[in-house]
């Protein structure tokens, strides 16, 4: 009667210090304790089934799910899955994924392959690159044959989880320009040619918002004013007097940038859609019916569009219990640094829909997501009939 089906989000299996990251050994640990517990990873399928056509599940089971489709997670987490009797669910960026390569070792293959051990410890150091003129941390991604010969195992099934992962510019408000030497996250590359000096815009998320787009006016006089070299840029933007004639510059121009339409915006993302179900039925042979939204993040009319390309289950980032009442909107707990005795307590609370729902709450009153009006969307997603629009 309140059975809420648990679905844990990961990101990367690997050695790599970053928030994102948990270590091989101890996935290993969480995959194992659960397993000795009676607990076991289900198929992206029977969660559809569950979700989508009301279909039943024993207590002791969740969803293990991999977002973004980094190489780890065919070298150490298929495996590991494999290994205890699990199955998952990889989530890839679609336009990331390697087109053509051969199978890569696994962690299965230490010991009887050469280049299985430098792989791993590559994967573990990501070295820093520049993209879009900004220092980020380089990461491997699987490629098709990768995700078939997951697919041909059966322990890690695959739906879409956008084709970019991109940003757009959700206003035109700004605080800071763009200066060398500034660190960014790999997915936080604005859409747009950076240019030193030019206004860091509000970024939104390329599905969930209606993008403005920088004049040329704006380009042109950045361009004008400030050296694009390095160290010239680095030198002439910590000037106060450069920076305030920058700044007024830029603000005495007429428009910065045009919104698009609603329409233009429905036809933008019903494209990304329809691009995502027929690159992925091309690939692997099935149209999926689930859908992970980057960031977590939507709009209505994104669900709509999704709806109408042929979508039917959507993997979020909100926290809360499973239940079918809420088909179409899977919420997920994050899963972070925590042996498999501390996740095996999580999942006791979170597979109870009442204790699950309480957690919730609590979060998204009291936690930092409302103080940043985060809870707006919160309330409104779980009741919509609250919300005016």
């Amino acid at each position: 009667m309140f059975f809420s089906l648990p679905v844990l989000m990961y990101h990367s299996i690997c050695k790599f210090k970053h928030r994102l990251c948990i270590s091989p050994d101890l996935f290993e640990d969480q995959c194992r304790v659960l397993a000795a517990n009676g607990w076991r990873g289900i198929r992206l399928s029977e969660a559809e089934d569950y979700f989508l056509r009301k279909g039943k599940l024993p207590k002791k089971t969740l969803l293990f799910t991999f977002d973004d489709g980094y190489l780890d997670s065919y070298v150490h987490a298929e495996p590991i899955l494999r290994r205890y009797g699990h199955h998952g669910a990889l989530f890839p960026v679609l336009d990331l994924v390697e087109r053509d390569g051969p199978l890569r070792p696994t962690r299965e293959d230490l010991g009887t392959n050469p280049d299985a051990a430098p792989l791993i410890a590559e994967l573990d150091k990501r070295p820093t690159v520049f993209r879009s003129r900004q220092s980020v941390s380089e990461i491997r991604f699987c490629n098709w044959n990768e995700i078939r010969q997951m697919h041909k195992h059966g322990h890690m099934a695959s739906a879409p989880h956008s084709l970019r992962h991109d940003r757009v510019i959700r206003s035109l408000e700004f605080k800071h320009l763009y200066t060398p030497g500034q660190q960014r996250g790999f997915f936080s590359p604005p859409p747009h040619a950076v240019l030193w000096g030019f206004p860091q815009f509000n970024l939104g998320h390329f599905l969930s918002d209606r993008a403005y787009v920088p004049v040329p006016e704006l380009f042109e006089l950045v361009k004008k004013m400030v050296p694009q070299e390095n160290k010239e840029a680095l030198a002439f933007l910590r000037k106060p007097v450069n920076m305030q004639a920058l700044l007024k510059a830029i603000r005495a121009l007429p428009v910065l940038g045009v919104l698009e339409s609603e329409q233009q915006y429905r036809a933008r993302i019903f494209k990304e859609f329809t691009q995502c179900r027929e690159r992925f039925e091309g690939e692997l042979g099935e149209a999926p019916l689930s859908f992970c939204w980057p960031w977590g993040d939507y709009s209505s009319m994104a669900r709509e569009e999704a709806k109408r390309a042929g979508f039917r289950l959507f993997f979020t980032t909100m926290r809360g219990a499973n239940v079918r009442a809420r088909a179409g909107q899977v919420r997920r707990m994050s899963v972070r640094n925590g042996t498999g005795e501390e996740l095996l307590q999580r999942l006791r609370v979170h597979s109870n829909s009442l204790y699950s729902e309480a957690i919730f709450w609590h979060n998204a009153i009291y936690a930092r997501a409302w103080k940043k009006r985060e809870g707006k969307k919160f309330l409104f997603r779980t009741f919509p009939f609250l919300s005016h629009k």
